[in-house]
């Protein structure tokens, strides 16, 4: 590695290696929320687009770094999408509570519990 940095060695390679990490959020922002998808002739509509990508990538960051426990494999947004938020589900509404009825068999229901403060 070349740089021009008057910084030790070890604290280049250091930020070096932490920008990955950054790097692979952004594409999977760009990948899976299309970020980049900015194609509003007017400045005000892509901004609000871009702004409620972001809104989303950060709730759905929460829900893996908060919820998503147990695992060895930290998972990907899609892997989220795909599996907790399109998911088949019936709400309904009793005395000011909401009651969120996933089927029996879905494999993932732990996760629904712990994210809508159900207890296990």
């Amino acid at each position: 590695m070349v740089t021009n940095s008057r910084l030790p060695a070890g604290k280049v390679i250091r930020v070096y290696n932490g920008r990955a990490e950054i790097e692979n959020r952004i594409k999977e922002g760009k990948n899976t929320l299309r970020w980049d998808k900015t194609s509003c002739q007017r400045f005000e509509a892509n901004q609000a687009r871009l702004q409620m990508g972001v809104l989303a990538y950060n709730l759905l960051h929460m829900i893996r770094q908060f919820y998503v426990w147990g695992e060895d494999v930290r998972r990907s947004i899609d892997w989220l999408i795909k599996r907790l938020i399109k998911v088949g589900a019936r709400v309904s509404y009793h005395a000011r509570r909401r009651h969120v009825h996933v089927a029996s068999a879905f494999p993932l229901a732990h996760h629904y519990r712990a994210a809508l403060a159900w207890g296990s």
